[in-house]
């Protein structure tokens, strides 16, 4: 993760432009970007990386031939940590969204987070969303609305919220509706794509190449008919096709543990039962050391892995013994249900095809 240029550092001239207390350093050339205009636009495409634009990005489309700023995503290079530290301007040591998975020790459950749903039961967590509930906060945009009610700041989603786009095509409709309101305005916007065909098919696939020319096309079409507005492009990770190691096919290394591991298959963080850490820490650099490097969870703040800040009890609460993080194109894996088929592309590992973005910077 880069100190300097990340999605955190970007979050925070958000803050800067506004004249709003920053809770980090701010990312100097979208500093420069952001104070000439009035009208601002940030869209957040899942998963469209530096290398997935370079791979299959029309060439003359405005996502190669428009400047950018090179950042990084945040550790772990997941949705569930990328785009809260984004939306918070925080690192996810202190919002405590680590990964999709997430270990409640008061429920000893493992719950999915933004699906808010038991891990090995699949049954969903009644009433509101957990992590929102105990861990939730005012996002940048929150902060700027509150403090500007003449700056009109909307947000649009995808369907899983309620009014949002149930395609892209609606997705882009919804950001072209909104920008034909005249006047100050910010706008927040995230699409599922191109990370939800990425996981099925893989980064190399030619449907994947198709969509994101589609998607290229849609976002030329929009930025030229509002020319008078900032468009800011980024993702929240990348993506790598990965190989698997399945954790309950080594009985010898699953038994030294209380249950199946947490966060992420490329980040993941394992609770070791009491009296096997040294049988753990053997098996796993026999099996597993070539491909992961493996943190003491009291390493993680001294080596800033999530982010460059204390760790907040937010995300502490979540913490087990151990946290292995990917260095290749290799992933845990684990899955109660038989029938289920890991995926072909993952991510939250720490390869430049997963933390390297960009900020592409439209009608700047």
């Amino acid at each position: 993760m880069n100190k300097h240029s990340n999605l955190v550092t970007a979050a925070n001239s958000i803050l800067k432009r506004y004249k709003i207390e920053q809770f980090h350093p701010s990312l100097p050339g979208l500093d420069d970007a952001l104070k000439m205009h009035t009208r601002i636009v940030f869209i957040l495409f899942d998963g469209l990386s530096s290398e997935i634009i370079k791979r299959h990005a029309p060439r003359r489309s405005k996502l190669k031939t428009s400047p950018i700023i090179k950042l990084t995503s945040v550790i772990p290079a997941t949705t569930v940590a990328a785009t809260n530290a984004f939306l918070r301007g925080q690192y996810p040591a202190e919002t405590g969204y680590l990964g999709w998975t997430q270990y409640f020790s008061d429920l000893d459950r493992r719950i999915e987070v933004f699906p808010n749903k038991d891990a090995d039961t699949n049954e969903r967590i009644k009433g509101p969303n957990i992590m929102e509930k105990r861990y939730g906060g005012k996002s940048v945009f929150d902060l700027v609305a509150a403090k500007y009610p003449t700056v009109r700041v909307k947000e649009v989603w995808p369907g899983f919220r309620p009014g949002g786009a149930k395609t892209e095509k609606a997705f882009f409709n919804q950001i072209d509706e909104e920008l034909n309101i005249p006047g100050p305005k910010l706008m927040y916007c995230y699409w599922v794509e191109p990370d939800s065909m990425m996981h099925v098919r893989g980064t190399k696939s030619l449907r994947v190449k198709w969509q994101i020319r589609k998607m290229s096309k849609r976002l030329d079409d929009l930025t030229n008919k509002h020319e008078d507005t900032l468009f800011v492009i980024l993702a929240d990770h990348g993506m790598k096709n990965v190989k698997y190691y399945d954790i309950s096919d080594n009985q010898p290394f699953f038994e030294t543990l209380k249950f199946p591991f947490t966060l992420e298959g490329r980040c993941a963080m394992f609770h070791v039962k009491d009296g096997q850490h040294k049988k753990f820490e053997q098996l796993f650099a026999k099996h597993y050391g070539e491909h992961f490097r493996l943190f003491k969870t009291e390493e993680l703040e001294d080596a800033q892995v999530f982010g460059y800040c204390p760790i907040s009890e937010n995300a502490s609460v979540f913490f087990g013994d151990y946290l292995a993080i990917a260095k290749d194109d290799y992933s845990f894996y684990y899955s109660s249900d038989p029938k289920k088929k890991p995926l072909v592309g993952h991510h939250a590992g720490i390869t430049p095809e997963e933390m390297n973005l960009q900020l592409t910077l439209i009608n700047n």
